[in-house]
């Protein structure tokens, strides 16, 4: 018995793996293995004076001496410790915090290497709580067969349990500070990387400044001399410059005497041909009186444009109401306006409803057709039923206009053209007078065209009433064929406009007797109609 325990004392540290001194001290770490040389004890015999047979467990007393025969302790009993309880002997303590240390990376400071150093440390713990432990394992195992304590069982398995943990926790902390100092690397070489791109930068920098510095220097002194050249030079160029300073005051005084000379005179001239124009507007006037009376006896009226009238066998029928049909500019307008200023040139008042043009693009459309469209206005000629400025928020005001505040209060035009017409009696009796409606189309936004129908009807009654020629337009593609049928139901006749994308051709249906068989080539341009050659055959 007592060979087999000299066999089992081992020469080198259980804990470190260091050499011992004679006491059992490891000289490198400080453990205590003195636990390990076993002292031999008398050798046991089971059943001794032990009073027990067979399988009966035997006396406490012969119990603790088996135990302190397989310990070999001095006090006859065995520590059961468990991990946490197990105690680190004061010359062994700092041995083991120095090999903590000593084992710990080179990047102590961080929290990483601070965990690897604790877990080292309690992994030095377990391994010395598993050496205890497997001496008393060896007496659990001897003394299996009499009574074996479960307790210690479960406590070598749980400390067995926490040892494999700890190697695990700190495998897995190994490899975190690998990848750790992986990125520490990859990130180091990317600094010296940074820091030789920075370092070229700096010196590309301060050679940048140097040449800097010195082109400075060089415009410096360029502008030094040019400041001295200067100085030389200044005195005689002064002179000269303010020399021909006052030359140019002194022309420029002369263009301004003489452009205030011909503003002045063309002033006068602009005033001598607006009286001039009003005078021959005045006398075209009378001249035209006795065109205008003979037309009325003739119950025919020019429509302003001669080949038109040629197609109505001599022009428009007295106090007929004509819908003016076809596409967008394809010279309904046109025709229109010529039809208001040949009434114009003969003193005959025009009135304009207008549902979808301002003012102002009238008066424009106006003046390609017309010279001195607004001396007509000041003479009382002209008036305008204005339904579509303020729907658009233009509040401008002209003095021969009514403005409808709603689009909605359209019906109110009768009352408006009744209003005008008391004003301009005297001529209404003797020469009637002619509206321009634009456009009938634009009703269509508000109303259906019943209520148009309902609208027009009296409207239309009343101008055949007072032998007024007038002029509908309607769009064509805004209003069905079936509206332009029942607005045509109305009206006297219809002159249509049509175009194939290349030519434009115009058609005449009503007017009394006249309705053209064929369509009528025509061209347009802003200020008339052209219409081509055609012959009686077009013509019913």
């Amino acid at each position: 018995m007592q060979d087999e325990r000299t066999e089992d004392v081992e020469e080198r540290c259980s804990i470190c793996d260091g050499a011992l001194d004679p006491q059992g001290i490891c000289l490198l770490c400080g453990h205590d293995n003195s636990m390990r040389l076993i002292t031999p004890q008398p050798e046991f015999q089971p059943g001794e004076g032990a009073g027990y047979e067979g399988s009966e467990a035997p006396p406490e007393k012969d119990l603790e001496s088996i135990l302190k025969w397989l310990s070999g302790s001095d006090d006859g009993s065995i520590s059961f410790l468990d991990a946490e309880e197990t105690p680190v002997s004061a010359a062994s303590a700092p041995a083991i915090s120095q090999s903590a240390q000593l084992s710990a990376e080179p990047s102590q400071g961080s929290e990483a290497a601070g965990e690897i150093a604790e877990l080292k440390f309690k992994l030095l713990e377990a391994n010395s709580a598993i050496e205890k432990l497997k001496v008393e394992l060896k007496a659990m195992q001897t003394v299996a067969s009499v009574s074996a304590p479960s307790d210690m069982a479960q406590r070598l398995a749980g400390a067995v349990r926490e040892k494999l943990e700890l190697d695990s926790v700190l495998k897995r902390k190994d490899r975190e500070i690998n990848e750790l100092r992986n990125e520490m690397k990859v990130g180091q070489d990317s600094l010296n990387s940074l820091t030789e791109k920075t370092k070229f930068k700096d010196e590309e920098f301060n050679n940048r400044e140097i040449n800097l510095q010195h082109r400075e220097e060089l415009l410096k002194e360029e502008l030094r001399k040019v400041e001295m050249n200067k100085a030389q030079m200044g005195g005689m160029k002064e002179i000269e410059l303010k020399k021909a300073l006052e030359d140019l005051r002194e022309q420029i005084k002369t263009k301004e005497e003489k452009v205030k000379s011909l503003e002045k005179y063309l002033s006068q001239k602009e005033d001598e041909l607006d009286r001039r124009e009003k005078a021959l507007i005045g006398k075209e006037v009378e001249v035209m009186e006795e065109l205008t009376i003979a037309e009325l006896k003739q119950e025919k009226v020019k429509s302003g444009t001669p080949r038109l009238d040629d197609l109505l066998f001599g022009g428009i029928p007295v106090g007929a109401q004509v819908a003016i049909y076809g596409p967008p500019f394809v010279g309904k307008e046109v025709a229109m306006n010529s039809f208001a200023a040949e009434g114009l040139r003969k003193g005959i008042p025009v009135i304009w409803v207008t549902t979808d043009h301002t003012l102002r693009e009238i008066r424009e459309e106006m003046s390609y057709v017309l010279n001195g469209f607004e001396e007509y206005e000041k003479l009382g000629l002209i008036y305008y039923i204005d339904a579509y400025s303020r729907s658009i928020g233009d509040n401008s005001k002209v003095e021969n206009a009514a403005y409808i505040e709603d689009f909605s209060d359209i019906e109110n035009i009768d009352e408006l053209v009744e209003k005008r017409l008391d004003s301009v009696r005297d001529i209404v009796e003797k020469k009637s007078y002619r509206v321009i409606f634009k456009s009938i189309s634009s009703l269509t936004a508000v109303y259906e065209s019943k209520n148009i129908f309902r609208l027009l009807r009296p409207f239309v009654a009343k101008r055949k009433r007072d032998k007024c020629t007038a002029m509908y337009c309607i769009e064509k593609g805004i209003v069905s064929d079936q509206d332009v049928q029942i607005i045509g139901s109305i009206m006297d006749g219809i002159i249509e406009f049509e175009t194939d994308g290349q030519s434009n051709f115009i058609s005449i249906r009503g007017l009394c007797e006249t309705q053209t068989r064929d369509r009528v080539k025509y061209t347009a341009s802003k200020s008339s109609l052209s219409i081509g050659s055609f012959s009686l055959g077009h013509i019913k």
